[in-house]
């Protein structure tokens, strides 16, 4: 280690550094609002959708298995490698805890980093996260080294698992909070301009008009009056009370006039669409029905899990595993419980898998968390088919449920 460290005045004089690969905060959005990777968890779409997406894949089971020469893949829990994904990858993490440590990473600065801390075997023990805003990666004659800044470290990349988000150079990922910083602050001004709706006025807002001419005394008396009895949330509904002759004309707008409400429900497709989520995810059930939430949420699999849960996978394949154990064993994550459709449904493919010889009893069991039975992992195929030609050509024996039956063709008849 000592002698990477030593590289560090070496990486500082380089051309190509950290700074090469990360966009930088946009800072202040076109909307005037402050949009950073705190500012802009404090959005309840941001930190609905952030939060959706960590706890779905950190509740994945994650399993290692290994290919037999037949194609075949048996599980093993025998593994060092399976009790560390599996159950506690670091002494003061469970498995879901370090998931979504991964996630929120991912989702709010495009990269998450991982320590691998290896045995005098070189086999892993500990997976440690790092403070992924503390981490600058160096490329040094295009071998690529991580820099601990709170440590003052340096790791060779083999030791430091690097999962990235989209990424334009394959170095870095990008931020979806830095790359769509103005449509987040879109979103959150809105929200402000919300919060200064109902703070700065129960709406009783207008004109005061009278034909009386007024003195300076007489209207400075009116405004404070009229501004300290009704111009707070609390004062909604009080009876207004005016003297001296005066009318009061409304001219402010309703929220749904301005088109407030819309642009919030707007506001939330964005988001929805910056994370590439179902909008029903973030309780926008305005385009949903019951026939395509079940849709969407398999498509929310799909199309928005998918991509982090195989990005995950090929890192854990790339640098957990020995080299002659790599294209033999993998990382997988289990994503079925996530595509249950419902009972009938279930129910239906089960019985075309158990009636083509597709599954047996005992694997349709355990996909729905029942024990194994006796004898239950035979196969089993229907016999009531045959074709046309061995049915005219001789005899052909039909099974239709418990009951044989043979059946002789003569001339093209079936007697």
């Amino acid at each position: 280690m000592g002698l990477l460290s030593n590289f560090l005045s070496i990486f500082r004089g380089q051309k190509r550094g950290f700074g090469d690969y990360v966009p930088s905060s946009f800072g202040i959005s076109a909307s005037g609002i402050n949009v950073d990777k705190n500012t802009a968890l404090t959005f309840s779409a941001v930190w609905a959708a952030i939060r959706i997406l960590s706890e779905s894949v950190a509740q994945l089971p994650l399993f290692v298995n290994e290919t037999n020469e037949d194609g075949d893949k048996k599980r093993r829990s025998d593994h060092k490698i399976y009790d560390l994904i599996h159950r506690q990858p670091n002494p003061y993490m469970t498995k879901n805890v370090f998931l979504q440590k991964i996630m929120y990473d991912l989702c709010v600065g495009g990269n998450s980093y991982i320590k691998i801390i290896r045995n005098g075997g070189a086999l892993p023990v500990e997976l440690l996260p790092l403070d992924a805003e503390k981490i600058n990666m160096k490329v040094l004659d295009e071998v690529i080294f991580y820099e601990d800044q709170l440590a003052g470290e340096v790791y060779a990349a083999e030791d430091i698992l690097h999962f990235k988000g989209i990424t334009k150079d394959g170095y870095m990922g990008l931020s979806p909070i830095d790359i769509c910083a103005n449509a987040i602050g879109w979103g959150m001004a809105l929200e402000k301009y919300g919060n200064t709706y109902f703070n700065n006025g129960a709406k009783v807002s207008g004109v005061l008009q009278t034909e009386r001419a007024l003195s300076t005394e007489a209207i400075d008396r009116l405004r404070k009056s009229f501004n300290e009895n009704y111009s707070q949330v609390n004062d909604s509904n009080k009876t207004l009370i005016l003297e001296e002759g005066l009318k009061f004309n409304t001219i402010s707008l309703s929220n749904e006039a301005s088109q407030f409400l819309a642009s919030r429900q707007f506001s939330i497709e964005e988001i929805a669409r910056i994370f590439n989520i179902p909008p029903h995810l973030l309780r926008d059930l305005s385009k949903s029905s019951f026939n395509n939430i079940q849709e969407q949420s398999r498509e929310f699999v799909q199309y928005s899990l998918m991509p982090y849960i195989s990005g995950i996978e090929a890192e854990f394949n790339s640098k957990l595993f020995r080299n002659n154990e790599k294209g033999k064993l993998y990382i997988e994550f289990n994503v079925s419980a996530l595509l249950r459709g419902n009972p009938k449904e279930r129910a239906d493919y089960y019985r075309t898998m158990v009636n083509i010889g597709a599954m047996t009893i005992n694997e349709v069991r355990r996909k729905e968390n029942l024990n194994s039975v006796e004898d239950g992992d035979n196969l089993f195929m229907q016999m009531n088919m045959t074709t046309v030609e061995k049915i005219v050509g001789g005899e052909v024996e039909a099974v239709d449920e418990n009951i044989d039956v043979t059946l002789e063709a003569t001339n093209g008849e079936l007697n």
